[in-house]
């Protein structure tokens, strides 16, 4: 209690979100995050609680339920069991909480922050589907005519995620120094697709460097897309290097289809793959090939090296156990 009022946790944490963090997100991660607030925080019997008289225990307490019956967005009363959530959203969760008493033990409402004390709910290990190099080489040539072939390129090489590739502009590409700049990203914001100046984190705006080969397709797909600026109707308002026909920005939602719809018409693919599948193949690849983990990092936009590490941590292994192999046979 402050100031002679309790303060109760459904009413701090929106406060907290919509202060600290909202203002600093995309849109796409506030509605995510409002809504897992909303529904998991806000509607539990711990978000009734006033927040100077909650207790570790209470938290694990929240966590554990949620974890095991968390999923009832379709039941009418929220006291009722559902299904479980997953332990990465439980994760997000103890995240949220942790970092909204942070801020509640410095504007004094609580004296520590209980939440940090609370046991992590673990993530069970499984690899994310991946393109092997032959994999990704068979499926780039059945898809060398499509219309999106040089944008999966971008995917797939570049290691490009899926609005950065939308969004990028023709005045990003610079084909005198071989680089594009990622300075802006496609998304669908309220059922509108939106072209956002800022990327999704400050270190996803980054400037890659791009091989000659991916220099001559970017040029003659810019040479067809000229052609079809001379239909009537045309307008590329946003100057955007893969556009509709008639230079309108492409749907990110059907883009993601078209890619799920090219691998499943294929045999040799695994329906697991999708259109991030492809950015995580550039990354395993690139630890595969020895390169640095700060420059994976730089070249992907990750905002920082240990997520990188976290999620190829079973690529690092293996690429190193292979390099340590490699250096006892060339010197022995």
């Amino acid at each position: 209690m402050k100031g002679g009022f309790a303060m109760l946790l459904k009413d701090y944490i929106v406060y907290w979100y919509q202060t600290y963090r909202s203002p600093k997100q995309q849109r796409t991660t506030q509605i995510a995050m409002e809504n897992l607030i909303k529904n998991h925080i806000v509607a539990s019997k711990l978000g009734e609680m006033e927040l100077s008289e909650i207790t570790t225990r209470d938290i694990q307490e929240f966590l554990t339920n949620e974890f095991l019956h968390g999923k009832k967005l379709k039941l009418k009363n929220l006291d009722l069991r559902g299904e479980p959530l997953s332990a990465h959203t439980i994760t997000k969760l103890r995240q949220l909480l942790i970092a909204m008493f942070r801020q509640a033990v410095r504007e004094e409402f609580v004296i520590k922050n209980v939440a940090e004390n609370t046991e992590p709910i673990s993530i069970p290990w499984h690899d994310s589907p991946i393109f092997t190099p032959e994999i990704q080489r068979k499926f780039l040539a059945a898809v060398s005519g499509h219309r999106f072939y040089v944008a999966y390129i971008l995917l797939f090489y570049l290691g490009c995620r899926r609005g950065e590739v939308l969004g990028l502009a023709w005045d990003a590409v610079d084909f005198r120094h071989n680089t594009i700049k990622i300075r802006q990203t496609l998304i669908m914001e309220n059922g509108s697709v939106t072209l956002k100046q800022t990327t999704k984190t400050k270190s996803s705006l980054r400037t890659i460097p791009i091989p000659m080969e991916i220099k001559a397709m970017l040029a003659e797909w810019r040479k067809q897309q000229r052609e079809e600026s001379r239909q009537p109707g045309y307008k590329n308002e946003y100057n955007l290097v893969f556009a509709n026909k008639d230079g309108s920005p492409h749907n990110p939602a059907y883009f993601s289809r078209n890619f799920k719809a090219m691998v499943k018409k294929l045999d040799f693919c695994s329906d697991a793959l999708h259109v991030h599948s492809a950015r995580h193949s550039w990354a395993t690849n690139m630890v595969q090939l020895g390169i640095g983990i700060t420059d994976i990092q730089a070249v992907g936009g990750w905002s920082r090296p240990d997520t990188l590490l976290n999620i190829y941590a079973h690529t690092v292994k293996d690429s190193q156990r292979k390099a340590l192999k490699k250096l006892y046979k060339e010197l022995t």
